[in-house]
């Protein structure tokens, strides 16, 4: 655990957490799902060497990524148009065969999330408002933020989700800081939040006035280019955040 100084001093009223990354293994979800839709899009189209596939996936997930970051597109509509990209970079027919392959990557990432084991911490928070703050889709569809947290279990132990797709902004855009804090009814500077990305989630926290909270679960090294990068408080466990709260 480490501090930066001059931490806030204040009462704090609620805890608000980044959804993947920090509360599910998304990453590890994600290259499950990649990898067994790349060996049955082969299995339908044997000539497309794996290679191509997987560089035609990173060029197309840049390009949409790209659009999104710009304002110009919806994270649903990211998800709803990788797989025509992929197909059309790829040069194959836009078919049932791409329909099935998008609808098992969407079914088989989000039955590959799982919680890590430090996630328990939301149930020994009963003293505050505990929320989460994530980017993504909000709709119904089998890969929404929406949707994940419901799968895993999370809607009975949070008392606020807050999801880019709803609110029109990404982290670390201030306006989604704003709406969570206003949801719990708590000022900025009474909630504290607690994420994995220091661009999106410790920007978003330091620029809005919350205690923001980096867990780095790979002890990787970080070196801060400026001081809305730097965390408050850098943890490598989610319980560690108690022993903050503890002296608060």
């Amino acid at each position: 655990m480490k501090w930066k100084q001059n931490i806030k001093k204040i009462k704090i009223k609620a805890v608000f957490f980044d959804l993947d990354g920090t509360l599910c293994d998304s990453d590890t979800a994600w290259s499950i799902a990649q990898s067994e839709t790349f060996q049955r899009l082969r299995k339908h189209y044997p000539h497309v060497s794996g290679e191509a596939i997987t560089e035609a996936w990173t060029i197309i997930h840049r390009r949409l990524f790209q659009q999104l970051n710009a304002g110009k597109c919806s994270m649903a509509e990211v998800r709803d148009s990788r797989f025509p990209c992929l197909f059309n970079e790829l040069g194959l027919p836009i078919d049932k065969i791409m329909e099935k392959l998008s609808d098992f990557f969407c079914s088989r990432y989000l039955t590959s999330l799982y919680l890590y084991d430090d996630a328990t911490v939301l149930e020994e928070l009963h003293a505050y408002h505990v929320g989460i703050i994530t980017n993504g889709a909000h709709d119904e569809h089998t890969d929404s933020q929406l949707s994940k947290v419901k799968s895993l279990g999370l809607m009975e132990r949070i008392q606020s989700l807050t999801i880019s797709g709803e609110i029109g902004v990404r982290k670390p855009n201030l306006k989604i800081f704003e709406v969570a804090c206003e949801r719990a009814d708590v000022l900025p500077e009474e909630a504290i939040f607690v994420g994995d990305s220091v661009q999106n989630d410790i920007v978003g926290a330091n620029r809005a006035g919350m205690t923001s909270v980096l867990i780095n679960r790979k002890s990787d090294m970080l070196t801060p280019k400026t001081a809305d990068e730097q965390p408050d408080y850098t943890i490598s466990n989610l319980h560690d955040i108690l022993s903050y709260l503890m002296y608060k």
